[in-house]
């Protein structure tokens, strides 16, 4: 058990790093301080040697004077030697009554051989109280950085473990769940808010999906019912009052084999603008041309309506699109104020820059609904009944998506209508 704790414990990346540091550091420490304590002990001797070299200068001069040796200091000895000891500096133990460490400095001279002598005891104690200091300072800070090391490594695993634990939870399917990390503003507080992120986006998406494929089953139940009626009614006058099919009853049904068709095409159409499919054919389009072109096919169809069409441009810039896609965006806004506008008398298109917007003074849309007019498939309860897919605004935004370009949806002029905004990237920012 213990060791499989053992195990589990150094398997962690948290604690094999603070081993690996602690390993590093114990090792830039011993070298450090070998260096610091062999630097001191050669300086230490290197002063006695200058002492001696100076005390053997004198020591010469005074014979050559005929004089004896100079009396040597405390802790220090001079003799003249039958010139049995080699020449040059030399460290010696004493032998008794205690073992005392000597520093010598033999040298030849014209009346013999000279041997000076100086007592390095207390170099040595302060050597062995240096080495005693480095010792306990190195091991107890070793044992303070493998603590730190330890809580800090462990602090850190516990935040990986909170990361993984909702990596875990949201990969068993659990998309509201958030980490919510704790804890300094770090790499992993980054990781886990964009985790948190993530999971967010997944939980909106499935969310849409399966808003998406209840509109569908919805929008696809009531044709496929008119159908099946059509089919069946025709089929029981076809078998009981041997009637044949008139045309109208297969033109209907026609009609709504149509518009299921339209609807799936609409649904694959904008799937592969949201796949970012025509992207790689983005060429530069001039909006004012763009705007031209729309006005001269909508302008009959706006007044057909019993509307007025107004264009107001100005400074109007090209970006980065494509054409036929652009074309399709602002068809649907045009056809959109046409059909939800309801009750109003003018559609606008203005452009400046790059930004252009259609209003229409209908009813509007309410604020609350504004962003659910933007999924597919959805339809206002006051048009799920009429015309349409609930799919011309979602496509609104699909191709905007595509462009880059920041859509918005607000209130028409004098607070009337819907205004639906859009501000393309400049030309030169793609």
């Amino acid at each position: 058990m213990f060791f499989d704790r053992a195990r589990a414990t150094l398997s962690l990346s948290a604690v094999r790093h603070t081993l690996w540091l602690l390993c590093l550091f114990s090792l830039i420490t011993l070298v450090a301080w070998g260096g610091t304590y062999w630097l001191v002990q050669r300086e230490m001797l290197r002063a006695v040697d200058e002492r001696l070299i100076m005390r053997m200068q004198v020591a010469q001069q005074a014979l050559a004077r005929g004089e004896a040796l100079p009396d040597p200091g405390v802790g220090q000895t001079a003799e003249m030697t039958n010139g049995s000891f080699a020449e040059g500096f030399k460290t010696i133990d004493s032998a008794a009554p205690r073992s005392i460490e000597f520093r010598y400095l033999v040298r030849m001279s014209p009346q013999g051989q000279i041997r000076l002598g100086e007592n390095t005891e207390r170099q040595e104690e302060l050597r062995d109280i240096l080495a005693g200091g480095m010792q306990l300072t190195f091991f107890a800070t070793l044992i303070a950085s493998a603590f730190a090391g330890l809580w800090l490594a462990r602090r850190s695993q516990a935040r990986l473990g909170a990361i993984n634990l909702g990596l875990a939870r949201i990969a068993q399917g659990q998309l509201n769940t958030r980490i919510n990390l704790s804890g300094p503003k770090d790499d992993l507080s980054l990781l886990a808010k964009r985790i948190d992120m993530t999971a967010e986006r997944l939980e909106d998406a499935m969310t849409q999906m399966r808003v998406q494929s209840s509109n569908i089953a919805h929008d696809l139940r009531t044709p496929l019912a008119r159908l099946r009626a059509k089919l069946e009614t025709s089929l029981v006058r076809l078998a009981e009052e041997r009637r044949a099919v008139s045309e109208d009853e297969l033109g209907q049904a026609l009609e709504q084999i149509d518009q299921i068709t339209a609807t799936f095409e609409a649904l694959l159409r904008l799937a592969r603008i949201e796949s970012g499919a025509g992207r790689e054919a983005f060429a530069e389009v001039n909006l004012m041309d763009l705007i031209r072109r729309l006005e001269e096919t909508f302008r009959p169809v706006v007044e057909a309506n019993g509307r007025v069409l107004q264009v107001e441009a100005a400074d109007a810039a090209a970006i980065s699109g494509d054409d036929d896609m652009l074309v399709q965006l602002f068809a649907n806004l045009l056809q959109n104020a046409l059909r939800h506008g309801v009750g109003g008398k003018t559609v606008r298109i203005r452009v400046f820059g790059t930004h252009i917007s259609v209003s229409d003074d209908g009813p509007g849309i309410p604020f609350a609904e504004r962003e659910k007019v933007l999924q597919p498939l959805y339809q206002r309860e006051t048009t799920r009944q009429g015309e349409g897919f609930g799919l011309g605004l979602s496509l609104v935004r699909a191709v905007a998506d595509l462009h880059g370009a920041t859509l918005s949806l607000a209130d028409g002029p004098n607070g009337q209508g819907l205004t639906v905004s859009l501000r393309f990237p400049e030309l030169t920012k793609l």
